[in-house]
């Protein structure tokens, strides 16, 4: 068994991003207190997509932008709504999303190595 070290870090990278835009577009969308089905909208859907789009561009692995996706959308329903409906602020948010990413991406990382014993 094999970790894609690329892949590990574009997922944290992409965790650590999902979770820096979603804590600011929950600051700035609840102004007024409350989080209305609109905001929310506008918050929950295309800033993991956004975040996942950077982070593969910026590293110009492109092939990864759909483990990638799926890596800032996995993290956004596990740790960071949890910790977003818990009071948390942007820093909080930002380290949730890199270890949300870092796990999710671990699990997306994971190849088969080629040459083991059972494959000879």
């Amino acid at each position: 068994m094999r970790i894609n070290r690329w892949v590990f870090l574009a997922a944290v990278l992409t965790g650590l991003f999902t979770g820096l835009f979603v804590a600011l577009a929950e600051e700035f969308f609840s102004r007024d207190g409350v989080l209305g089905g609109t905001e929310a909208l506008a918050t929950f859907v295309p800033l993991p997509l956004l975040a996942a789009l950077l982070v593969s561009i910026g590293l110009r692995r492109r092939r990864f932008a759909t483990r990638l996706t799926g890596v800032a959308y996995l993290t956004l329903a596990i740790p960071l709504l949890g910790i977003g409906m818990g009071g948390a602020n942007v820093l909080q948010q930002m380290l949730g999303g890199a270890i949300g990413g870092g796990f999710w991406g671990f699990l997306f990382a994971i190849r088969s190595s080629r040459a083991g014993a059972i494959s000879k």
